[in-house]
């Protein structure tokens, strides 16, 4: 487990330096992209739990991205008390164009595998994942 998030954190630290014109940290790249990826809109909730992450950071992330006019937070139309998070039209603008380049980036680190070592990647990460979401799930009930 160790190698695999010392490989996690190394593809971020390089993914920090080639995308440092956005100005975005990793959290805030993955919030853009999760809310474009879903179209648009969704809870704070939804995404801290997508990124797995606490609601607390989420809070800073969002409030950041606020600032900058990436992402806006309204009152829930149903529920008043709650948020909905979306994406703004330059946040949008923004993850268009910071994406491709992510992809191409993913295609580089990765291009020593071959399309079958890929397919095996991906779904042992994705299972792993379960496992992780299924332990925090767990931590939250206890």
């Amino acid at each position: 487990m160790a190698a695999t998030v010392r490989t996690g954190e190394a593809f971020l630290a390089l993914a920090d330096r080639r995308l440092r014109a956005y100005g975005l940290s990793a959290g805030a790249r993955q919030v853009l992209a999760v809310l474009d990826g879903d179209g648009g809109s969704l809870s704070p909730t939804t995404i801290a739990d997508r990124l797995i992450i606490t609601t607390a950071s989420m809070t800073s992330l969002l409030d950041t991205l606020q600032r900058r006019g990436l992402v806006q937070r309204t009152p829930d139309v149903e529920d008043r008390r709650r948020v909905v998070v979306t994406i703004t039209s330059e946040g949008r603008r923004v993850i268009r164009r910071l994406l491709p380049e992510m992809l191409a980036l993913q295609d580089d680190v990765a291009a020593a595998l071959s399309p079958g070592d890929r397919a095996e990647l991906v779904r042992l990460l994705s299972t792993l994942r379960a496992g992780i979401t299924a332990a925090s799930e767990t931590t939250k009930s206890t």
